[in-house]
């Protein structure tokens, strides 16, 4: 096992950097796969994912653990496995700089393809293999998110119109099919290739936890690189539900929500109008679903108007929300 307690850069760094910062690429042709899975206090769900990475039917190279900071034990529930590289951070970041770290860390190695997933993921045990079937297809490939009850996820997978600026699960039928192209993909078991992220650069490290996914794959499409369904590969979601439970409210969730998601449509979007439309709807519901669910307060009101006003202005930075 391994840890790094090395300095975190600034609060406000931005990770997607230019493919000329990026570590060098070795002189020998790329091959494996490397996961990277992030998590945070949650050992009971990371023990699931290592074990069923430690079973696929296509050994992965390498395992990088991203242990945001947890103060569970996580530590002591890593595998003393030659396979696994345990990471942990000195502070927590949210998952989006996990990831970011996690990539870069891969990208050091001589690695083809970066499979990434947060720890309540559980792939079935043919779930790499079946998405490497598909090498050369597209420059990320990601398979079927199954929900606790054995439904599609279907909010994981989904399609971007870049003028009315909306996103929608990509259809059921759509599973039907082999492989089957898409706009955009969840951080739950995503296969990209290596040269990919040199071209395109790392996934952001500020939107702390919410639309760093979505924004990495709409930054793959704007280079015209292909994303693709790949139905064969099964990877179980414990936070994936047929019904949603209802959340209280969560001032961070809040936040992020908000800004990275009107941040998202700010810098993908095609229509100025369509835009402001949807800042406007995004206003109506921040606003709204607090008051609905008798959250709506001077404290929580100057929040959606802090998240709206950082979406105007560009600013994609970690919030300290204290504690």
């Amino acid at each position: 096992m391994m840890s790094d307690s090395s300095s975190l850069p600034s609060r406000r760094a931005q990770a997607e950097l230019a493919p000329s910062a990026l570590p060098a690429q070795g002189s020998e042709p790329a091959s494996g796969v490397a996961a990277v899975v992030v998590t945070y206090n949650r050992k009971e769900l990371l023990v699931k994912c290592l074990d069923s990475l430690l079973r696929q039917t296509e050994p992965l190279a390498r395992i990088y653990v991203i242990d945001n900071a947890s103060t569970d034990g996580t530590s002591e529930v890593i595998p003393a496995h030659e396979r696994v590289t345990y990471l942990r951070l000195e502070q927590n970041l949210g998952g989006a700089y996990g990831f970011a770290y996690g990539v870069r860390r891969a990208l050091e190695g001589n690695y083809r393809y970066v499979w990434v997933m947060d720890d309540d993921c559980f792939a079935e045990d043919d779930a790499l293999e079946q998405l490497l079937r598909w090498d050369g297809a597209a420059e990320a490939l990601c398979g079927a998110v199954l929900a606790r009850d054995g439904s599609f996820d279907l909010h994981q997978r989904r399609n971007f119109d870049p003028v009315r600026l909306r996103e929608t699960p990509v259809s059921s039928e759509t599973y039907a099919r082999p492989c089957a192209p898409i706009d955009l993909f969840s951080f739950v078991g995503t296969l990209i290739r290596m040269d990919a992220v040199r071209r395109v650069g790392l996934p952001v490290d500020n939107f702390f936890f919410m639309g760093d996914d979505s924004e990495y794959a709409l930054r793959l499409g704007a280079h015209g690189l292909r994303i693709c369904l790949v139905p064969a590969s099964r990877m179980w979601h414990h936070g994936s539900f047929a019904k949603a439970p209802h959340e209280k409210y969560n001032p961070r969730k809040h936040y992020y929500h908000i800004r990275n998601g009107l941040l998202i449509r700010r810098r993908y979007g095609k229509s100025l109008p369509w835009f402001m439309v949807r800042f406007c709807t995004f206003a109506l519901f921040g606003y709204g679903a607090l008051a609905k669910n008798g959250n709506l307060t001077w404290r929580s009101a100057a929040l959606t108007a802090e998240a709206l006003r950082d979406a105007l202005l560009g600013r994609a930075y970690v919030k300290d929300f204290g504690k």
